[in-house]
């Protein structure tokens, strides 16, 4: 089967006009993810930024000096990177769904159970694959460079240009053959794997340009809700209350601040969604046009 992909690209905005309301979730799910972690990691963010300023202060820090700081960022980073992948499965799946089961709306499509599990299960592996791809691509190309480098030979560098090139060209495609995984999980509800691969075979080109009107049209909606988002913070007078804050401890700024904080954390949750909604919703369309059938029917 085939697919118009223009028609696609705007699945997002169908989807806000459908059921506005369900981006209004997903903002909220933004605004108590966000609140959760700050709450949870607000101390460590206050030993990072204090040790921050101690080195700061040093005339001549040496790299040991680093070591509490580094031990801090992967403390923190070892059990934020966790809950933002179960996040992002969440409400992955929930932009599937919104679109493959247009009736299953209940609390913005949100869930949390197998669907979830087999979104974040996938994205890993596929991420996984992706990365040691990409890793090894560059590392041959790194060598490559260093050993024009080393040898002075010109006609190398031709090599690691063509090369760089071609690395980002196979990124590309991968990204693309990759892209309807999480629709196929969540509509079939099942592991797949490489089911995405058989999907996208032939249809390339509709399908990168598809993504690349998304992204256009989620860049638009980023500078426009950045425009009303500063409009806000204005209006709550953020930025002359930050002005002569540069040096005041993060817990101080907080409870000067919170409400231009307040205000820039939900304008800016809203335009996430909105995002959320323009940028993933046209790969579930994709999949729904190229197979015929929506979830409940898979």
């Amino acid at each position: 089967m085939s697919f118009s992909a223009s028609d696609a690209a705007f699945e997002g905005f169908r989807l806000t006009r459908r059921s506005p309301m369900t981006v209004l979730w997903w903002a909220l799910a933004y605004i108590v993810f966000f609140a959760g972690v700050m709450a949870l990691a607000s101390g460590s963010i206050i030993q990072m930024v204090n040790e921050m300023e101690r080195l700061e202060g040093m005339s001549n820090p040496q790299f040991s000096d680093f070591n509490t700081l580094g031990l801090i960022y992967f403390s923190l980073f070892a059990w934020v990177m966790p809950l933002s992948l179960v996040f992002g499965a969440v409400i992955n799946a929930a932009v599937a769904r919104a679109v493959l089961r247009p009736a299953q709306s209940a609390f913005g499509y949100l869930r949390l159970g197998m669907d979830e599990v087999r979104v974040l299960v996938v994205t890993l592996v596929l991420g996984l694959v992706f990365g040691v791809i990409m890793t090894l691509g560059g590392s041959v190309i790194g060598f490559v460079a260093g050993f024009a480098n080393a040898s002075g030979t010109s006609g190398l560098w031709l090599g690691v240009i063509l090369g760089g090139i071609a690395l980002m060209l196979l990124a590309i495609w991968l990204m693309v053959r990759f892209s309807l995984a999480v629709p196929i999980v969540v509509a079939e509800r099942r592991f797949a794997f490489l089911d995405s691969f058989a999907r996208t075979r032939g249809r390339f080109w509709p399908i990168l340009g598809m993504a690349v009107l998304a992204v256009v049209m989620s860049l638009l909606v980023g500078l426009l809700g950045g425009i009303i988002a500063q409009a806000v913070t204005l209006m709550t007078g953020g930025l002359n209350v930050l002005s002569g804050m540069e040096e005041a401890r993060l817990d101080e700024i907080i409870r000067t601040a919170w409400p231009a904080l307040l205000g820039w954390g939900v304008i800016n949750a809203l335009i996430s969604s909105l995002q959320l909604a323009v940028i993933y919703a046209p790969f579930s369309a994709a999949y729904r046009a190229l197979s015929g059938k929506d979830g409940e029917a898979a």
